[in-house]
């Protein structure tokens, strides 16, 4: 064996420590680089988000100029209240992704490009398979340095089909995000009915509250001062601060009750804490009870068209529908069709550029498999999402029902708290008029003037109940407040049609227009269902079911899925949208 040199071994180890240690150090600053630490946010980063947030809340919206009126404070919550701009940007998404669905169905088309070199030549040589010998010198037919271009256009027939479908159910999504908006403009012109008759109810007794509460609070400090002069006796004056201090409490409850209202409607029209506003306070004169102008069989009628639970239990029930024809339609073989025009640098290409064009085909044979389970698991789908929506028209029935009783009852105690609030405020008229002629003392008025608010209260209270009752019952048929479209998004012209629009629904228009709908719907279906056919004296024999019969009856699922892309083939856009 030969002798390598001491030195030569020398050398070769400490190249590999240079290596090792080069090679750690590098390892060790990618490990550093790849590190991540928490990075939580600044002082200053938290004033930059309250600064975008504050203007995002209450940049846009425009100040109270005057006294507020209840179809005003339903156009500021439907154009300022943030839930409802939610479910505005919620629609737009929707929007803009059933837009991005439709270019899914275009065919594909790439531009490559490439740049390949080596250090040596590409050479090669061949060798006879006879005489295993080569039969050619090494050569070459290929440059070092080359470039490439290539401009390609395919659509897989399959996946148009595929593409069309999901654009189908992109639009049923868009959808159903409208009628969640519908439902949340719905419930939000329900929390204003009732904010704001709470609102004018405290508006009306806040004024009275204070000045009567100074005048409660100086009868009991006069009380105290007696009470140590010994003017009467003790158990009497104790008897007389009791009965001042009960109505001192029960009025401050009342006031701490009454300030929370309007913060309430404030929050819903999206005003900034803190701003102050009045209200159009009506006269109680013209104050009435609102009416209902259909029976409740009606109105179930209209709520099973009209509620926006409803048709987004449909809209889900079509998008299954529609993935079942995804399932049949993914049987079938894709047939990709494809052009391109490309080009080579090598010079020792005859034809540096050319054109290709072809036809491929593939089948997943395992589909075949797997697609009887997969439509077991859709039509098992399908059934479950109508018996929810079964379930859901149940429930609906039944709100309608329960409307309709807390209305008939949010009447009857409005007419009893009205009478009540009648007989305090005469009552308290004839104690004020006995306490100017000294005929009665200063408590016995204190108590009927408290008595007096408390029963206007009871009465304001009991006319909001009712009205949110009336409330629900818009709400239990799918009642919109407003038009589908208007002039202008102008806070007048809201509040112009919604008002109008409510009084189409209290005077029964509206009511009587969605009635129409159903009937004429009635009309068309009975129009399109056809006759049977005329039949001989012997009577046909009853169908067997697949079930019991010889051979099961099972679909053409290719047949089907075939007619399908059909279909989609007829009704897509040059564009890829529907026409």
């Amino acid at each position: 064996m030969p002798c390598v040199p001491v030195d030569a071994l020398r050398s070769v180890s400490a190249s590999r420590s240079r290596f090792r240690t080069v090679f750690l150090s590098g390892a060790a600053l990618l490990l550093a680089a790849c590190a991540v630490s928490p990075d939580p946010l600044t002082v200053l980063e938290k004033k930059q988000r309250i600064a975008s947030d504050t203007a995002l809340m209450f940049g846009d919206v425009e100040p109270v100029t005057g006294p507020v009126t209840l179809e005003q404070a339903m156009a500021r919550a439907i154009k300022y209240n943030l839930d409802h701009r939610v479910e505005l940007m919620n629609d737009a998404v929707s929007n803009t992704q059933l837009e991005l669905a439709h270019y899914d169905m275009l065919p594909k088309l790439a531009a490559t490009a490439g740049y390949n070199s080596r250090n040596n030549d590409p050479a090669s040589s061949s060798q006879s398979i006879l005489t295993h010998t080569q039969s050619l010198e090494p050569s070459v037919s290929q440059e070092r340095t080359l470039m490439s271009s290539q401009l390609a256009l395919t659509w897989n027939v399959l996946d148009f089909g595929v593409s069309y479908i999901r654009a189908k159910q992109m639009a049923d999504r868009g959808l159903m995000a409208e009628e969640q908006r519908r439902k949340v403009v719905q419930n939000i012109i329900q929390d204003v009915r009732y904010a704001f008759w709470r609102a004018i109810a405290a508006e009306r007794l806040l004024a009275r509250i204070e000045p009567l509460m100074r005048r409660t609070e100086a009868a009991l400090a006069d009380a105290r001062k007696l009470e140590k002069q010994l003017a009467r006796a003790p158990l009497e004056e104790l008897q007389y601060q009791r009965a001042l201090l009960g109505t001192l409490e029960r009025l401050k409850s009342l006031r701490r009750d009454l300030v929370a209202a309007k913060t309430q409607l404030a929050a819903l029209m999206n005003l900034k804490p803190g701003t102050q506003f009045t209200l159009a306070v009506p006269k109680q004169e013209s104050i009435t009870v609102p009416k209902l102008a259909a029976q409740p069989r009606e109105m179930e009628e209209v709520a099973l068209l009209n509620r926006p639970e409803l048709a987004q239990a449909t809209y889900q029930g079509r998008i299954s529908a529609s993935e079942t024809n995804r399932i049949l339609l993914e049987m079938l073989p894709g047939v990709n069709l494809g052009i391109s025009g490309n080009y080579d640098s090598n010079r020792y290409t005859v034809n540096n550029a050319w054109a290709s064009y072809g036809v491929n085909v593939a089948w997943n044979l395992l589909t075949l498999v797997s697609t009887p389970a997969r439509l077991d698991v859709a039509e098992a789908d399908q059934k479950l999402i109508g018996m929810k929506r079964a379930a859901l028209s149940m429930a609906v029935l039944a709100q309608v029902d329960v409307a309709f009783l807390r209305y008939e009852q949010s009447v009857d105690e409005y007419t009893t708290a009205n009478d009540q609030a009648d007989v305090e405020r005469r009552i308290f008229e004839q104690l004020t008029n006995a306490g100017v002629a000294k005929q009665v003392g200063e408590l016995a008025v204190i108590q009927a003037e408290a008595d007096d608010v408390f029963g206007v209260l009871r009465r304001d209270t009991a006319y909001a109940n009712l009205q949110n009752a009336y409330g629900g019952i818009l709400v239990s048929i799918g009642a919109d407040p407003m038009p589908d479209a208007v002039a202008d998004y102008k806070l007048d012209t809201l509040a112009g049609a919604i008002g109008a629009t409510l009084h189409s629904w209290e005077d029964g228009t509206a009511l009587q227009r969605t009635l129409a709908l159903l009937k004429d719907a009635d009309k068309k279906a009975g129009a399109e269902t056809p006759s049977r056919p005329e039949t001989s004296g012997k009577p046909s024999a009853p169908p067997v079911p697949a079930a019991v019969s010889d051979k099961p009856a099972a679909p053409d699922t290719v047949d089907t899925a075939v007619a399908f892309l059909g279909d989609a083939f007829r009704h897509a856009g040059p564009a890829g949208q529907d026409r």
